[in-house]
């Protein structure tokens, strides 16, 4: 019990420091259909980033130790439990997509989205949640 509460006090410390550095270079398109991913799974510039690799380095960003298998697999089944997608998200791999853009719309859902803006925090107050599991 005292390592979940203080993971999650950790967690709270951290999130909004970090959740931009870990994830900053994933762009994803929120509003592509399954068929669309799978045809940019195609392209060299696309990959699938799962929420098993995610907790598998999100400890290399954010000063903590790195989850036992165990815990990967139990940070996980939350995430999913929270709404995220079991599969995890098809991302640009060679660079960010409106890097310095000043446009409001980067967070909206309706397209052109960045990993760590809209889900960042979650991940990372998982993360530490599966240190206390």
């Amino acid at each position: 019990m005292r390592r979940m509460i203080v993971g999650l006090v950790l967690a709270g410390s951290l999130l909004g420091a970090t959740a931009p550095a870990v994830f900053g270079h994933e762009c994803y398109i929120a509003n592509r259909s399954a068929q669309g991913d799978a045809g940019a799974l195609n392209s060299g510039n696309w990959g699938q980033l799962t929420l098993g690799t995610i907790f598998g380095f999100i400890n290399q960003f954010v000063g903590g130790p790195a989850l036992t298998p165990g815990q990967i697999t139990w940070a996980v089944a939350e995430a999913t439990a929270e709404g995220l997608p079991a599969d995890g998200w098809v991302v640009r791999t060679d660079k960010v997509i409106g890097e310095g853009s000043s446009n409001p719309n980067l967070t909206d859902g309706k397209g052109l989205d960045h990993l760590a803006d809209v889900f960042g925090p979650q991940l990372i107050g998982i993360y530490f949640a599966a240190l206390g599991h």
